[in-house]
């Protein structure tokens, strides 16, 4: 088969090597939505959706990286592990590139309460899935911007979790060995706190995606000053060339008027 059903990895995957690849939207490669005119000037991969003109259907790739999933998770089993905290799932609301994972150990009692609300047709500050779509609406005005900035919370928050998980795993392991009860309440404990922080956290870089890119600028905060958001200058000169666009005159300077002579 020229596609075969599974290939032996060069080396071990981490979790976020999984992570990466369920972000992946064929960049540089002939698929690439990212690149050209139907990426629109901010080479925004979920731009293009297809469509059908003079009856010819012309469609986007279907990327790993589905702009309009609900959520996606990744699941780890540790067979050294006790059960409750050997398996892990780690849930991303929204589309992957612009969300986060947040682990959940498969022990836990009780759910992060933003997690068991959600409704598509109602927005809710109190609902996790609306926090990371909100962040999802605001990164595609100015995408290849506005991503750079989700770029950064993911490596803290998956970073922050990433880094946590090896220490919890280890106490909490330890404790279930003396008390089986208190290692569940310890593992919940921390999954809620964790929940919880990152869940604000995409509430806030949503607020601040909105102000920094409003108007289709880039405000800085801190010193309080407009910035402007430039398109590409392929995509300006396709526009030019698409829309017979004419440049502007240079502004015509007045005529100095004549010195009056003295008589």
């Amino acid at each position: 088969m020229d596609l075969p059903f599974s290939v032996k990895p060069d080396q071990k995957l981490s979790v976020k090597d999984v992570m990466d690849i369920t972000r992946d939207k064929y960049q540089g490669s002939q698929f690439d939505p990212a690149v050209g005119l139907k990426a629109g000037p901010f080479s925004n991969p979920n731009y293009f959706r297809g469509f059908i003109i003079d009856k010819q259907r012309y469609n986007a790739p279907r990327c790993v990286n589905v702009s309009s999933v609900e959520y996606t998770t990744i699941t780890q089993s540790r067979s050294w592990l006790p059960d409750p905290i050997g398996g892990i799932n780690w849930i991303a609301f929204g589309s992957q590139d612009t969300s986060c994972y947040i682990p959940l150990y498969c022990g836990i009692t009780e759910m992060p309460e933003s997690f068991t609300k959600g409704d598509h047709y109602v927005f809710d500050r109190e609902s996790a899935r609306w926090a990371f779509d909100y962040v999802d609406f605001h990164t595609q005005v100015v995408y290849s911007y506005a991503i750079e900035d989700v770029k950064k919370a993911q490596e803290n928050y998956e970073g922050r979790s990433l880094k946590k998980i090896p220490i919890l795993d280890k106490a909490a392991a330890e404790l279930y060995e003396k008390d089986k009860a208190e290692a569940i309440e310890f593992i919940t404990d921390f999954i809620l706190r964790n929940a919880k922080s990152t869940v604000d956290g995409w509430w806030k870089l949503g607020d601040r995606l909105l102000v920094k890119y409003n108007h289709f600028g880039i405000y800085d905060t801190e010193k309080r000053r407009p910035g402007r958001v430039q398109s590409p200058e392929w995509w300006n000169r396709a526009v030019i060339e698409n829309d017979k666009l004419i440049p502007l005159a240079p502004p015509s300077r007045p005529k100095a008027k004549p010195e009056k002579k003295n008589d």
